[in-house]
């Protein structure tokens, strides 16, 4: 295998997105050509994307006008496997099988597509599972970031026999180019605070549920000696609903909110503790990273991913969903009795992005031969 392409909606700041390009580099620098397409021109990773990579975007806004610029694209390309990302645009992957016979098909799934679209109506509900028990049993191989994933995938009409898990990697804190702390008020005010430091990040979308984070904090508050700083790294549509939340529970100097960063790593070293609030996960790429630095995690129990990655509350506090009372429990717990550190990077080297570019390069393997 020379060639391989990473197919994924565009480059922002998201977990599926730094996946495949901490994957694209993986394989870069075992010498293979590596090509990353998106569909959108959005570059906000660009930082972390190895030069020797070719990064294209077909530039479109429309999935139907995805599959004529795809199909051109394979056309004018010898790639020796493609590896595509998230439905739908592993839908829109399985034409290119119509017009080349070389090319090995990977799906990988990040998202627990039932928990993803549960608000969506019955009739897209019908035809996401008719979608799925038709195309996922087309590519050569497809990989879900947890078993929660495979399962709801399977539950679908997925075959079975050609999903295998592997989980997310996490590069080691020597790669990337940024390994210093971006400068703001309210992350001058978070650092030089005297009290437990603690840190949420993802997008500011109902799906991470920070709301369920504050109100906890708030109970908290309310309840315990302890005194808190929060930093929630991250930005969205939900961020005037969190905003509204914070001012309603006056809690503006306790809750703040300076946006994306480039780097989360020099944060979480500074944290006493990170916070996931969501209603559901894929797999939960932040937690393996607070692991990697030996910081305690205090996750909700959500559907796929956390549970897995703490040994089902071995080496994390777990939580009810969408309670903040049960949340601010937990974090009580894991400030009282913090886990061992070494315990925590030990379980991070599971993750490791060699580890888990090897498991990728041996499905690959088995595809070609």
């Amino acid at each position: 295998m020379k060639s391989i392409c990473f197919f994924i909606y565009d480059l922002k700041i998201g977990g599926a997105e730094k996946v495949a390009i901490y994957l694209a580099n993986y394989f870069s620098e075992k010498n293979k050509e590596v090509t990353l397409l998106t569909v959108a021109d959005n570059n906000d990773l660009s930082h972390i994307i190895n030069p020797k990579i070719k990064v294209i975007s077909l530039n479109k806004r429309r999935l139907l006008n995805v599959i004529p610029a795809l199909i051109r694209f394979i056309k004018s390309k010898d790639i020796d496997c493609f590896i595509s990302n998230v439905w739908p645009l592993t839908i829109v992957s399985s034409f290119i099988l119509l017009f080349s016979r070389k090319v090995k098909l990977v799906f990988v799934e990040h998202c627990n597509l039932s928990q993803e679209f549960k608000n969506k109506n019955y009739l897209f509900k019908i035809l996401q599972n008719i979608s799925i028990s038709i195309f996922y049993r087309l590519p050569h191989h497809v990989v879900t970031v947890s078993e929660g994933v495979k399962e709801d995938l399977i539950s679908k009409g997925a075959k079975r026999s050609i999903i295998e898990t592997i989980y997310n990697p996490l590069p080691s804190l020597g790669e990337g180019k940024f390994r210093k702390m971006e400068k703001s008020t309210e992350i001058t005010k978070w650092i030089n605070s005297k009290d437990k430091k603690i840190i949420s990040i993802g997008e500011l979308k109902k799906q991470k549920n920070f709301c369920n984070l504050v109100e906890a904090i708030s109970f908290f508050n309310k309840n315990y000696s302890y005194k808190l700083k929060v930093i929630i790294l991250g930005d969205g549509t939900e961020r005037a609903s969190i905003e509204s939340t914070i001012k309603k529970e006056g809690l503006e100097e306790t809750i703040y909110l300076p946006g994306w960063v480039k780097d989360p790593i020099p944060f979480l070293k500074e944290s006493d503790l990170l916070v996931l609030s969501s209603d559901y996960e894929g797999f939960g790429v932040v937690i393996t990273e607070a692991l990697s630095v030996g910081v305690n995690v205090v996750s909700t129990d959500c559907q796929s991913g956390p549970r897995e990655i703490l040994k089902n509350g071995e080496l994390g506090y777990l939580c009810e969903v969408d309670n903040p009372e049960d949340l601010a429990k937990s974090i009580k717990k894991a400030l009282d009795k913090p886990i061992n550190k070494e315990k925590l990077i030990s379980r991070s080297k599971d993750f490791s992005l060699e580890t888990i570019g090897m498991q990728y390069q041996e499905l690959i393997d088995a595809s070609i031969r």
